[in-house]
Parts: C-alpha cells; sequence; structure tokens
C-alpha cells in the first residue's frame, strides 16, 4: 500500500473537503437517522444492494464532519471492494501515515465493502474493544450478519440500517417535486407510473433510453452480484443458474417457491434450489413472504412466495410489460414498500398481512364485490376490524359487518 492510495481515496486530507461529486446534496430520508448514532459508541453498519447510495451517504458524513469542525486527517475511509488488503494493514498503514495515536484521538474510520475483507469481524472487534475512541461506519452489499460466528464476535457493539433503493416519496424529491404537491394526481401520477416500471436505484433517473436502463442494472447490479459478489461469499460453484433463478422471480413476481417443482425443472438438487434462494435473499436481491397463521411459526415451514426487491429488475428482464402485468408489479411496489414478511393463504388469498392488518392489491380501472370477498373473509376469521385496499384510482372507505375497508389509491398510499 502507498500513501498515494490512501490520499487518493481520503482526497479531504488535501482539498479541505470532500468533492460534490461524491457528496451529492440530496440526502436520502433515513440520513438524519444516521447522523445521530454518529457520535455513539457501537459500530454503524450500513447494507444494502450494490448502487443504492451507500458510499454516497458515507461521503456525506464525512462532509459534515468537517464541516463541523472535524480534523481532516481524523477521518479515514477505506474500501475493500477492489483489493485484498486486510483491514490491519490498511489501518495501520493509515497510523504510520498520519502518526495517529488511536487512544488520544477521537477518529472516525469509514470502511466501506467490508465483507468482501477475511476475517473482518474479529479484527473489527479487536480494534472496537482496544481503542475505544474509534468511531467504525462500515457498509456491505451483502447481509453482513449470515454467519453465526459474526452475530457472536460483533454482539452488543454493532448497530444496523438497512438502506433500500429509493421510496416514491425520495424520487418525487429527487425530481424537484415539493411535498405540497403530493396531494395532486395530475402532477403525482405521472411520475409513479414511471416509478412503477423502473423503480428506485437513483443513478437511472437520468437515462433516456430502455437500453441505457438495462445495462446499468444488468452490469453494475446483477453481474456484480451474481457473479461476483456471491460466488466470492458463498464458493458458488453455478453462478448462471443464480442468475436464472432471479430472471425467474423478476419475471414472476409473487410466485410460490416450491423446491421440490424447481428441483425437477431445473433437474438440481432440493438443497441447492433453497441454498441458491437464501443466496438471493441474503445479497438483497429478493424477498420471501411467508403464509401468516396468527400465534404460529407454521409461515416457516409452507411455501413462500418471492418478490423482487425493486421493479427495477422486472424492467430489466420483462421485454413487455403488459397492462395487466402492471398489478403484479403494483403488488411488488408495495410488498417491498413496508418490507412485508407475510401473505395469506386459506381458500382465498392476501397479498400481504403487515401487523395482522390485511392489504389486498387490485391494481384496476373498477373494484367489485368479489373483491373484497378476501379481506372480509380474513377480517372474519381473525376477528379484525380494519383491512386495506390498494386501487388505481379508486378511494372510499367502506363498511362491513365485520369491519371497515379503507380503499386507497397505491400512488397516495405509497406516499403514506
Amino acid at each position: 500500500m502507498e500513501n498515494i492510495t490512501l490520499e487518493r481515496l481520503n482526497h479531504w486530507w488535501i482539498n479541505d473537503n470532500v468533492d460534490p461529486e461524491l457528496a451529492l446534496p440530496f440526502k436520502r430520508d433515513i440520513y438524519k437517522e444516521i447522523e445521530k448514532h454518529i457520535d455513539k459508541r457501537f459500530i454503524l453498519a450500513l447494507v444494502g444492494l450494490r448502487r443504492v447510495g451507500k458510499t454516497t451517504l458515507i461521503y456525506q458524513i464525512i462532509n459534515s464532519l468537517i464541516k463541523k469542525g472535524t480534523e481532516k486527517t481524523n477521518l479515514f475511509f477505506f474500501s475493500f471492494d477492489e483489493t485484498s488488503v486486510q483491514l490491519e494493514e490498511a489501518l495501520e498503514y493509515y497510523k504510520e501515515m498520519q502518526k495517529k495515536d488511536f487512544r488520544e484521538s477521537k477518529i472516525y474510520v469509514f470502511l466501506d465493502e467490508i465483507q468482501k475483507c477475511k476475517n473482518w469481524e474479529n479484527e473489527l472487534k479487536k480494534y472496537y474493544d482496544l481503542y475505544p475512541k474509534l468511531k467504525f461506519i462500515i457498509t456491505g452489499s451483502e447481509s453482513l450478519f449470515i454467519r453465526k460466528k459474526t452475530k457472536e464476535t460483533l454482539a452488543g457493539r454493532i448497530f444496523e440500517f438497512k438502506i433500500d433503493t429509493f421510496s416514491f416519496r425520495e424520487f418525487l424529491r429527487f425530481n424537484h417535486v415539493m411535498e405540497q404537491d403530493f396531494k395532486y394526481e395530475t402532477k403525482i401520477k405521472p411520475m409513479f407510473n414511471k416509478f412503477l416500471e423502473k423503480g428506485g436505484f437513483p443513478e437511472t433517473f437520468s437515462f433516456n433510453t430502455e437500453k441505457d436502463f438495462k445495462e446499468y442494472v444488468r452490469a453494475l447490479v446483477v453481474d456484480k452480484i451474481v457473479y461476483k459478489d456471491i460466488p466470492k461469499m458463498f464458493n458458488l460453484e453455478d453462478p448462471d443458474f443464480l442468475r436464472v433463478l432471479l430472471e425467474l422471480i423478476a419475471t414472476n413476481p409473487g410466485m410460490y417457491i416450491d423446491y421440490l417443482s424447481l428441483s425437477k425443472q431445473f433437474e438440481k438438487d432440493r438443497r441447492v434450489i433453497k441454498d441458491y434462494i437464501f443466496y438471493l435473499k441474503e445479497s438483497f436481491l429478493i424477498n420471501l413472504l411467508g403464509n401468516y397463521r396468527k400465534g404460529s411459526i407454521t409461515t416457516l415451514r409452507k411455501k413462500k412466495r418471492a418478490y423482487p426487491t425493486d421493479n427495477a429488475l422486472i424492467f430489466l428482464y420483462k421485454p413487455l410489460i403488459e397492462e395487466d402485468f402492471r398489478g403484479r408489479m403494483a403488488e411488488t411496489l408495495a410488498v417491498n414498500k413496508i418490507k412485508a414478511s407475510s401473505f395469506w393463504k386459506n381458500g382465498n388469498e392476501i397479498d400481504i398481512i403487515s401487523e395482522g392488518i390485511p392489504i389486498e392489491v387490485k391494481y384496476q380501472e373498477k373494484i367489485n364485490s368479489e373483491d373484497y370477498k378476501p379481506l372480509l373473509d380474513f377480517m372474519g376469521k381473525f376477528k379484525i376490524k380494519q383491512g386495506i385496499m390498494l386501487t388505481k384510482k379508486h378511494e372510499e372507505e367502506k363498511k362491513f359487518e365485520e369491519g371497515t375497508i379503507k380503499i386507497i389509491p397505491l400512488w397516495k398510499w405509497m406516499l403514506v
């Protein structure tokens, strides 16, 4: 490692500020919450998909600390994305180069893509325990806590923030739509249609062609994760099959995961299918929902439903989006907005159960009496007095013997 490498990664040591192209002016909604924890003792972990803005958040935090008067050389950034350097080597080289005493100085250490560093959790624990004045902020593009030993090693020392793709509210703010305009359907609906189709990867918002959009999502998100990150993390033998499973789920959002059926279809061992689905989930490419059973763990054993974590993944693989398929994309938006973990199927079926409340997506022009039946069945069975139906444009509250169903246009609910 050379001085020039660290100075390139930490250009504010020389330039007195963070490059504005890196510390972008737009702040995510989660930024203020992260900033509240910046001077607390524990390690901060920012985890999420590639290209959602984790590194940008780090640069924004560094920029804020500089403006507050923090000594520039007490802000150390290192990325493990394209290097085999070990954590101890990077820290000790920085310590020697800048003549720092880790016991005396308050130093902020930002470690990007830390999961790519071997034995990172033990090294981090060692420095955390030895040097109380070091504040660690780390990022990872896969769940950092998959391995049981990681949870045990850093227990009580780490606080995790999940960084998702942009919410619809953030998408509007990014596109200079003011909050006071959120109530005007004529202003919001065209933006919602774009968000519904192409999702929330911020760097794609300015793309003018489908070709550019799909090349970006494929090359910088999917291929990096499927062919590089996951194989390295899990010693994967067949990344092509991983991509096939992702494409299957992306083009069939809400599909049931039947390991036996998939095993026969692809002539793969059922355990392999299960492992590969796990890898996709832990790399934040898909979400899995279990069948709701009040007060029971049977949801863990039943078939799950799978959704891509952002509609950009659907747009990537779906060559033509038919009008009736937009309902599946609307359902995916709703699932991802509230990080849903449950659906319900018991004769009838409901898309989402959130905190015991049934939510059904009916993204269609007209709502008929049959559309209410699954919600009413659930409300009657579980003695729940409220349900939600998400629609294309219909809005009202309907009262039934079982309780009240609130009918809300999806675009409006996305802004709540």
